[in-house]
Formats: C-alpha cells, structure tokens, sequence
C-alpha cells in the first residue's frame, strides 16, 4: 500500500491495517458517520505502520536504535540466557515506543540473528514506575532476538508485550544476516524493548531522550577487537 512518496505500509503491520478496513467497512454500513471516524482511525495506523525513510551510517562500531521511541532507562544488568551470554555483564537500554511513532523496528548492528524466539507470558500495564516496569519484565510476554557481528559481539534486542503491544513479530530465521538499520519486525503496538549490549561500551544516549530507529547512535562498541575467523554462524 503506497500512501505517498517514500511512503508505504510495513509488511508486518498488513494484518493490523486489514482487521481494521473490515471493521470499518462494517461499521460504516451500520452507522456511517461512526464509519468516517474509524476511517481517520485507519489513517492513523497507517502513519504509524509505515516503512519511515530512514539513512543510516556505516559504522561497525556504532549501535543504533533499534525503534523510534523515548528511553526509560540506562542500567547495568547482565544478558539474557542464550548463546553462552546467560549472567555476562551488560547495560540494558529501555526504549518506549509511543502512540505516534513509527512502529517499525530495524537491526541495530550489523551481523547475523543467533537467536529468535517467543516466550509466552501476560500483557499487564508498564505503569510509571521501575519496580513496575520489572514486574512485567519478568510476567509479561517476550521475543528474544540475539545479533551477533563479524566480530563475534553480542546485541540483544527483547520485544516486550504491555496492554497495547499484543503481537510481537519478528519473522527473520536463525541464521539470517542483517544490515544495521533494516527492517526485523515491530511490536504492535507502542511496544516496549530492552536492548543488551556489552557492558564495556561507551553509552552515547541518556534517560528521556528521543530516539530515531536506525539513525540514532546509542552506544558505541569498545576498540574494534580482531575479526574472529573460527566463528561460523548458520546460514539462514
């Protein structure tokens, strides 16, 4: 669906976009002026489950957003279980992504997925506070996406649900490479992600700043070590 110049619907936002044109269409045959609000209702997601025209640098050593949205939070924590990393140092990244932004969610380095999978839980509130943003860490339904570079540096990106953010997709294999910046899939909608990242890189963001998915630069990876030519990932 091509609604403007550099503008289009995200492959992933096609199912909500056309669950929405059905209840319209049924509503407007009902009572058609609740029909032309539902309408600017569909506009609106449309905005929000666009491909945005983003630019992002070449840079191996940058880590990018991987979502437009505003940061929670900055602390240090350890990654997820998975790929060898279970209780390795980290700084964990909290980003909320609102009402109106974009929803789309892009790589934010450049390597290969290790790791893709869903853990069923709830969608309970996020609320206002850190020790309820934890409570639904721990409860609340996750997808668990692990990037590995070229050299052999580990990023971890966990979609969360809340009350908004039902569907939690990213549709990429075990294996594929990806570009930092490129599409991987959203959280519909208003989703909220931790992003895990070596505890010794340099954080180049801070709490309540706004971010741009594959534009802003949130942290940069410590001096470039060498290449590990022994790692292999499979190929997807």
């Amino acid at each position: 669906m091509i609604l403007g110049p550099n503008w289009s619907v995200a492959d992933d936002g096609w199912p909500v976009l056309a669950m929405a044109g059905i209840i319209t269409i049924l509503t407007s045959i009902i009572f058609l002026p609740l029909g032309c609000f539902l309408l600017g209702i569909m506009v609106w997601l449309a905005h929000l489950l666009r491909v945005p025209n983003r630019h992002t640098n070449t840079d191996a050593q940058a880590i990018y957003a991987p979502c437009d949205g505003v940061i929670l939070e900055i602390v240090p924590d350890v990654f997820p279980e998975g790929f060898g990393n279970y209780e390795k140092p980290a700084q964990r990244i909290t980003i909320q992504t609102r009402l109106y932004d974009a929803q789309l969610q892009t790589s934010p380095i450049t390597g290969h997925i290790v790791e893709n999978h869903l853990l069923p839980g709830l969608f309970e509130s996020w609320g206002n506070h850190p020790a309820s943003w934890q409570a639904a860490r721990l409860l609340n339904e996750r997808r668990e996406i692990h990037f590995c570079d070229s050299f052999n540096r580990i990023v971890v990106l966990v979609q969360m649900g809340s009350k908004t953010a039902r569907k939690l997709i990213c549709r990429l294999l075990e294996g594929k490479f990806v570009q930092a910046g490129s599409p991987i899939g959203m959280a519909c909608v208003a989703g909220v992600v931790d992003l895990y990242i070596p505890a010794e890189c340099k954080i180049l963001s801070a709490a309540c700043q706004h971010m741009i998915a594959g534009e802003t630069v949130v942290a940069q990876f410590a001096a470039e070590p060498s290449k590990n030519k022994n790692f292999r990932p499979n190929q997807g």
